[in-house]
């Protein structure tokens, strides 16, 4: 694959952002198997954007020849006080997310932060160093990343937390650092941690879109930053109906996504919309509406554009979509529901509050 090719494929859905083009393009120039990380909290059950959006980007960096990272955060959900800081509970479920990540992620190498830290000097050195560089009004800025903002009460654990993620950066030498939008905080914080530790190697920031929430969006202040936009806009585990879980079944995915907001010929916003573009048509390369012939009958979408264009025009109904909708969610999950059917009830568990 030539390195025209492996930029197209690595801005392609649901990239929204890479920092910089250039700097990625030097990697790719210049290293044959660059390192990619992409660290994750284990706060909670894993729902699809986590999962498929996020998970995809991690797939086509494997296409592009990225040696590609997952890192289970266990020291980060404990500092984040998320599952009780039970280390025994956390663990479980990492073991889970180990479990999805090998079905969804094949080419990953995944490992618990733990694994990482044990008895590693070096990686704690580095804690203290970019601790030292950075002040308390910089790491209070990135705790967005964690559901905080300043106007919480917030604890010493919280405030490490960014400073571990910038130095995990650095334990793998990761070209590429890959998170969601909200996380754009704490990577520009890595890359001026880098400059002040005198790090030569570029690194390159790739943010990928949040999946929106299906529920109806609530009204944010648009002269806030982006970061706190995505946040406040995402598909939250804490909030029924917002989100579909990974170990969702038929009927439970079909009730959510049929009660999701999708106003007859509204696009902006539109979270329904949003799982075709970022989701199923990237996924699966096309969209099936199954209708009466009186209303149009069959119809495939292989392009988003055409489908948002017809949405807006009406010409394709909103129990229409949704039908297609959920029938390709289910579609893209049956190996995920397959490979835990019958311990669904049990990892459902590990979750409860």
């Amino acid at each position: 694959m030539d390195i025209t090719t492996k930029m197209e494929l690595i801005k392609s859905e649901p990239t929204e952002e890479i920092v910089t083009e250039e700097e990625l393009k030097l990697i790719l120039e210049t290293n044959s198997k660059p390192v990619h990380y992409w660290g994750l909290e284990i706060s909670g059950m894993p729902h699809i954007g986590h999962i498929l959006c996020a998970g995809k980007k991690v797939n086509d960096l494997a296409k592009a020849g990225f040696q590609t990272n997952i890192l289970l955060a266990d020291w980060h959900t404990v500092a984040n006080q998320k599952l009780g800081g039970d280390w025994e509970r956390i663990r479980k479920a990492g073991e889970f997310y180990k479990k999805l990540f090998a079905i969804t992620c094949p080419e990953a190498k995944v490992m618990f932060g733990s694994e990482l830290y044990h008895n590693n000097d070096e990686y704690w050195k580095e804690v203290m160093k970019i601790a030292a560089k950075t002040t308390i009004a910089r790491a209070t800025r990135t705790l967005i990343i964690q559901g905080r903002s300043e106007k919480d009460t917030l604890y010493v654990s919280q405030y490490i937390y960014p400073i571990m993620q910038v130095a995990d950066i650095k334990a793998y030498g990761a070209d590429v650092a890959h998170a969601g939008m909200d996380q754009r905080k704490v990577h520009m914080l890595a890359r001026e941690a880098f400059k002040e530790l005198n790090e030569k190697r570029p690194l390159a920031l790739l943010h990928t879109h949040l999946i929106q929430s299906l529920l109806e969006p609530i009204k944010v202040d648009q002269n806030a930053e982006k970061e706190e936009i995505v946040t406040a806009m995402k598909m939250s585990k804490s909030k029924p109906g917002s989100s579909i879980p990974i170990l969702a079944s038929e009927e439970e995915i079909k009730k959510i996504i049929r009660s999701g907001w999708c106003p007859e010929g509204i696009t902006e916003e539109n979270p329904i919309l949003g799982l075709c573009r970022y989701i199923i048509i990237p996924t699966l390369g096309k969209l099936n509406i199954e209708r009466d012939s009186k209303y149009g009958g069959d119809v495939e979408y292989n392009n988003y554009a055409l489908l948002e264009k017809d949405y807006r025009e009406k010409k394709l109904h909103p129990v229409d979509l949704k039908n297609a909708v959920y029938k390709s969610i289910i579609r893209i999950m049956e190996p995920v529901t397959k490979k835990f059917a019958n311990e669904k009830s049990s990892i459902e568990e590990l979750f409860k509050k």
